[in-house]
């Protein structure tokens, strides 16, 4: 087996970082909503799928933005910082953590047409509409994964498996919430 046949390879570990890949990343998502709510003084409730002011208020409206581009921002960060470790240590075990904060912000993008969520609700508060930041937050982070996975000969297989799992273990991380209607804080 070549090295790039071996570098494209999906074997049970590469899945299990794929979960943990989503996992953490979606709880650290969560994190840094509740965090800055809690920063700004109001008090949060999180689950794996969300973080909310538990009165149902913001302290101040100007939270409501800040509050909602805390989650996003924390996942482009992930991405940024894991794709210069991955420039720097090239392992194909950091490449979950990049590959899921796109799969994660483009499916958030498209739930917006359900419901408007993060960037949704950002892009309607400044005015620029439904899908706009959306769209900027996924070319960006799309362009991330596209120039790591030519530097480091990921397949387009590779890459559709791998997004296919990532996709997978988000809904399931979803489902599994919304039955067990699961509270972290």
């Amino acid at each position: 087996m070549t090295k790039s046949n071996a570098h494209n390879k999906i074997d049970l570990k590469y899945i299990l970082l794929i979960l943990i890949a989503v996992f953490l990343s979606t709880l650290f998502h969560e994190l840094a909503h509740w965090c800055t709510g809690e920063i700004l003084g109001n008090k949060m409730t999180m689950n794996l799928n969300s973080a909310n002011v538990i009165s149902g208020e913001y302290k101040h409206e100007w939270n409501r933005n800040v509050i909602t581009m805390a989650g996003p921002l924390f996942t482009i960060f992930q991405a940024i910082v894991i794709y210069f470790l991955l420039n720097k240590y090239p392992k194909k075990e950091l490449y979950p953590f990049l590959l899921f904060p796109f799969t994660m912000r483009f499916w958030a993008g498209l739930a917006n047409l359900l419901g408007p969520n993060d960037e949704g609700r950002f892009g309607l508060s400044l005015g620029i509409g439904l899908l706009t930041v959306s769209i900027i937050v996924c070319c960006f982070l799309f362009f991330l994964v596209c120039k790591s996975s030519k530097k480091h000969h990921f397949s387009l297989k590779f890459n559709l498996i791998s997004f296919l799992l990532c996709s997978i273990f988000l809904i399931i991380l979803s489902f599994v919430n919304e039955y067990f209607k699961l509270r972290i804080i």
